[in-house]
């Protein structure tokens, strides 16, 4: 019952502090549900690090799941409003008449260069570096500058190990059921292996990448602002939509058209297997997408 008060009391001060002026059955409030994610996420660190008793640390812990059910439930509404819309914003996107394409080659220049030039002992900017990294693997920020482990298989081939999203999900492996970050994905790139290899070392011994034993959202915390800055330079979107995640989005379609087998408007179980998703939503957003014809996609 405390807890189910508090959740009250902190969902009122949430949508005062990050009020949606839209109508009540539209409403979506997007910042406060994150606001809640991360409280939730805080409340579980400070239980950790901060209790002194160890006795303390379950009870505690079950405290706060009740707290934050309560508190996610005040809020149900306004999460089904924002997938809703999601789904139909997504649908609406991948209409033939919305389709964007998209032209690599640039970029794809841009980013072997700059590679090349460090592993020749080259200086470079980070930023730079890690755009293009992003942009040969499809790998998230918080891959790429904390968990991501890549190994050369072949030319352009990896295996990577790190992957983030759905962390706390299991897949099967054999007769096993492995932790999605511990599992091996065999994954192609746009530059060749040794340099995307090499280009993740030298993050590291720059300084720009966390231990894989912290907390991701440090990533987010310390580069999202000045790194999705810098990917305004890329021009492979239109300028409004230029962030680093989309580096996802130009990477798969890519990766699509380089494997030659894999049909551009049915890619589902593809996707999955080069970009760990198991969430067909963002997925399908992607078909969104079209490689311009005459593009590179491979160097």
């Amino acid at each position: 019952m405390v807890g189910e008060q508090l959740a009250a009391i902190e969902a009122k001060n949430l949508k005062l502090t990050y009020p949606d002026d839209r109508p009540e059955t539209e409403r979506e409030y997007g910042t406060a549900l994150r606001q809640i994610t991360a409280l939730k996420k805080e409340l579980r660190s400070a239980a950790k690090t901060d209790l002194k008793d160890d006795a303390l640390y379950n009870p505690v812990l079950t405290i706060i799941s009740h707290f934050g059910n309560a508190l996610s439930y005040q809020f149900a509404s306004y999460k089904q409003n924002q997938n809703t819309r999601y789904r139909e914003t997504v649908t609406e996107r991948r209409e033939k008449i919305n389709r964007i394409e998209i032209d690599l080659t640039d970029s794809l220049k841009y980013a072997y260069n700059i590679l090349t030039d460090i592993k020749n002992g080259d200086d470079a900017n980070w930023l730079d570096v890690s755009c293009a990294v992003a942009l040969a693997t499809g790998r998230r920020m918080g891959e790429v500058h904390l968990s991501a482990n890549f190994e050369e298989i072949d030319t352009y081939t990896v295996a990577f190990k790190g992957q983030l999203k759905g962390k706390t999900r299991k897949v099967r492996q054999g007769d096993k059921a492995v932790y999605i970050r511990d599992v091996i994905f065999k994954i192609p790139t746009l530059l060749r292996a040794e340099l995307v290899c090499f280009a993740l070392q030298w993050l590291d011994l720059k300084g720009k990448r966390f231990p894989q034993t912290e907390d991701p959202e440090r990533v987010n915390r310390r580069f999202s602002k000045t790194l999705n800055e810098a990917c305004k330079d890329w021009e492979i979107f239109p300028k409004d939509e230029r962030t680093y995640h989309k580096f996802r989005a130009a990477y798969l379609r890519a990766a699509i058209v380089n494997d030659g087998n894999v049909d551009p408007y049915d890619f589902t179980d593809f996707a999955k297997a080069v970009l760990g998703d198991d969430d067909e939503n963002t997925i399908n957003a992607y078909k969104r997408y079209e490689i311009k014809p005459g593009t590179l996609t491979r160097i």
